[in-house]
Protein backbone atom coordinates (compact mmCIF):
# COMPACT_ATOMS: atom_id res chain seq x y z
CA UNK A 1 0.00 0.00 0.00
CA UNK A 2 2.33 2.66 -1.24
CA UNK A 3 1.85 6.02 0.33
CA UNK A 4 0.77 4.51 3.23
CA UNK A 5 0.91 5.79 6.89
CA UNK A 6 3.69 2.91 7.93
CA UNK A 7 2.41 3.11 11.46
CA UNK A 8 -1.01 2.32 10.42
CA UNK A 9 0.25 -0.11 8.09
CA UNK A 10 3.65 -1.76 8.93
CA UNK A 11 2.87 -4.92 7.25
CA UNK A 12 2.58 -3.18 4.25
CA UNK A 13 5.58 -0.80 4.70
CA UNK A 14 8.29 -3.57 5.39
CA UNK A 15 6.92 -5.45 1.63
CA UNK A 16 7.32 -1.83 0.08
CA UNK A 17 10.96 -1.91 1.62
CA UNK A 18 11.96 -5.25 0.41
CA UNK A 19 10.29 -4.82 -2.40
CA UNK A 20 12.50 -1.61 -3.36
CA UNK A 21 15.82 -2.67 -1.44
CA UNK A 22 15.76 -6.23 -0.60
CA UNK A 23 17.88 -7.33 -4.07
CA UNK A 24 20.89 -8.58 -3.74
CA UNK A 25 23.49 -6.67 -6.21
CA UNK A 26 25.88 -9.77 -7.52
CA UNK A 27 28.86 -9.57 -10.38
CA UNK A 28 26.38 -9.65 -12.39
CA UNK A 29 25.04 -6.58 -12.09
CA UNK A 30 28.52 -4.09 -12.25
CA UNK A 31 27.41 -3.70 -16.58
CA UNK A 32 24.04 -2.69 -15.42
CA UNK A 33 25.36 -0.07 -13.21
CA UNK A 34 27.92 0.77 -15.48
CA UNK A 35 25.19 1.22 -18.35
CA UNK A 36 23.29 4.03 -16.11
CA UNK A 37 25.91 6.31 -15.95
CA UNK A 38 29.42 7.54 -16.60
CA UNK A 39 30.50 8.76 -13.27
CA UNK A 40 32.87 6.51 -11.33
CA UNK A 41 31.86 3.09 -10.31
CA UNK A 42 33.36 2.34 -6.42
CA UNK A 43 32.99 -1.15 -5.06
CA UNK A 44 32.72 -0.91 -1.01
CA UNK A 45 33.44 -3.83 0.89
CA UNK A 46 36.19 -5.44 -1.35
CA UNK A 47 38.87 -7.19 1.21
CA UNK A 48 40.26 -10.26 -0.50
CA UNK A 49 42.44 -9.64 -3.21
CA UNK A 50 40.24 -12.15 -5.89
CA UNK A 51 37.17 -9.52 -5.41
CA UNK A 52 39.64 -6.62 -6.14
CA UNK A 53 41.14 -7.98 -9.17
CA UNK A 54 37.42 -8.93 -10.02
CA UNK A 55 36.25 -5.70 -9.59
CA UNK A 56 39.42 -4.17 -11.90
CA UNK A 57 38.36 -6.65 -14.21
CA UNK A 58 34.98 -5.62 -14.52
CA UNK A 59 35.92 -2.23 -15.02
CA UNK A 60 35.49 -0.31 -11.34
CA UNK A 61 37.02 2.72 -11.24
CA UNK A 62 38.31 2.31 -7.60
CA UNK A 63 37.63 -0.11 -4.73
CA UNK A 64 37.01 1.18 -1.04
CA UNK A 65 38.10 -1.50 1.18
CA UNK A 66 35.94 -1.86 4.21
CA UNK A 67 33.99 -4.53 6.11
CA UNK A 68 30.66 -2.68 6.22
CA UNK A 69 30.43 -1.68 10.07
CA UNK A 70 31.97 -5.11 11.31
CA UNK A 71 30.90 -4.25 14.63
CA UNK A 72 28.21 -6.44 14.02
CA UNK A 73 30.24 -9.80 13.27
CA UNK A 74 32.65 -9.34 15.72
CA UNK A 75 35.50 -11.70 14.93
CA UNK A 76 34.82 -10.99 11.79
CA UNK A 77 38.38 -10.31 9.25
CA UNK A 78 39.65 -6.80 10.01
CA UNK A 79 39.53 -4.66 6.63
CA UNK A 80 43.14 -2.88 8.00
CA UNK A 81 44.29 -6.72 7.91
CA UNK A 82 42.64 -6.97 4.51
CA UNK A 83 43.92 -3.98 2.81
CA UNK A 84 47.08 -4.67 1.70
CA UNK A 85 46.52 -7.52 -0.19
CA UNK A 86 43.42 -5.83 -1.65
CA UNK A 87 45.86 -2.71 -2.48
CA UNK A 88 48.00 -4.80 -4.43
CA UNK A 89 45.77 -6.85 -6.28
CA UNK A 90 44.12 -3.25 -7.23
CA UNK A 91 47.17 -2.53 -9.32
CA UNK A 92 46.51 1.18 -10.44
CA UNK A 93 42.53 1.49 -8.95
CA UNK A 94 42.33 3.93 -6.36
CA UNK A 95 41.59 2.50 -2.65
CA UNK A 96 39.51 3.90 -0.37
CA UNK A 97 39.51 2.75 3.44
CA UNK A 98 37.02 2.82 6.41
CA UNK A 99 36.35 0.66 9.00
CA UNK A 100 37.13 1.93 12.80
CA UNK A 101 38.54 5.04 11.89
CA UNK A 102 38.95 7.05 15.51
CA UNK A 103 42.51 8.63 15.41
CA UNK A 104 44.81 10.11 13.33
CA UNK A 105 46.82 7.05 14.13
CA UNK A 106 44.46 5.24 12.58
CA UNK A 107 44.70 7.12 9.15
CA UNK A 108 48.50 6.98 9.02
CA UNK A 109 48.58 3.37 9.31
CA UNK A 110 46.22 2.99 6.82
CA UNK A 111 47.97 5.59 4.26
CA UNK A 112 51.29 3.33 5.01
CA UNK A 113 49.83 0.32 3.90
CA UNK A 114 48.62 1.30 0.77
CA UNK A 115 44.88 3.03 0.82
CA UNK A 116 44.47 6.06 -1.60
CA UNK A 117 42.10 7.55 0.75
CA UNK A 118 40.57 7.59 4.32
CA UNK A 119 37.21 7.85 5.21
CA UNK A 120 35.72 8.39 8.57
CA UNK A 121 32.35 7.50 9.73
CA UNK A 122 31.26 7.42 13.71
CA UNK A 123 33.75 10.93 14.47
CA UNK A 124 32.25 12.20 11.51
CA UNK A 125 28.44 11.48 12.89
CA UNK A 126 29.52 12.12 16.82
CA UNK A 127 30.84 15.97 15.51
CA UNK A 128 27.88 16.56 14.06
CA UNK A 129 25.55 14.97 16.90
CA UNK A 130 27.29 17.03 19.39
CA UNK A 131 28.24 20.52 17.67
CA UNK A 132 26.61 20.50 14.03
CA UNK A 133 28.94 21.93 11.28
CA UNK A 134 31.18 23.39 13.98
CA UNK A 135 31.43 19.37 15.71
CA UNK A 136 32.22 18.65 12.16
CA UNK A 137 35.35 20.82 11.79
CA UNK A 138 36.60 20.15 15.07
CA UNK A 139 36.68 16.53 14.56
CA UNK A 140 38.11 16.88 11.20
CA UNK A 141 40.79 19.22 12.69
CA UNK A 142 41.65 16.97 15.06
CA UNK A 143 42.43 13.84 12.94
CA UNK A 144 44.23 15.99 10.52
CA UNK A 145 46.87 17.61 13.69
CA UNK A 146 47.17 13.88 15.10
CA UNK A 147 48.22 12.34 11.93
CA UNK A 148 50.53 15.70 10.98
CA UNK A 149 52.02 15.35 14.39
CA UNK A 150 52.69 11.68 13.84
CA UNK A 151 54.13 11.58 10.78
CA UNK A 152 56.41 14.72 12.51
CA UNK A 153 57.00 12.60 15.69
CA UNK A 154 57.97 9.38 13.85
CA UNK A 155 59.98 11.55 10.98
CA UNK A 156 58.00 10.72 7.57
CA UNK A 157 58.09 14.41 6.38
CA UNK A 158 55.37 13.33 3.36
CA UNK A 159 52.25 11.20 2.70
CA UNK A 160 54.76 9.67 0.44
CA UNK A 161 57.06 8.86 2.96
CA UNK A 162 54.36 6.72 4.13
CA UNK A 163 54.81 3.21 3.55
CA UNK A 164 54.52 -0.47 5.14
CA UNK A 165 57.64 0.15 6.03
CA UNK A 166 56.67 3.22 8.02
CA UNK A 167 55.18 0.56 10.45
CA UNK A 168 56.19 -1.46 13.15
CA UNK A 169 54.38 -4.17 15.05
CA UNK A 170 54.92 -3.67 18.60
CA UNK A 171 54.65 -6.55 21.25
CA UNK A 172 52.30 -5.32 24.26
CA UNK A 173 53.71 -7.07 27.69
Amino acid sequence: MLGADPAEAAQAAVLQWATTFGHAVTWDDLAWLRSLTDLPLILKGIQHPDDARRARDAGADGIYCSNHGGRQANGGLPALQCLPGAVEAAGDLPVLFDSGVRSGADVVKALALGASAVGIGRPYAYGLALGGVDGIIHVLRTLLAEADLIMAVDGYPTLADLTPDALRRVALP
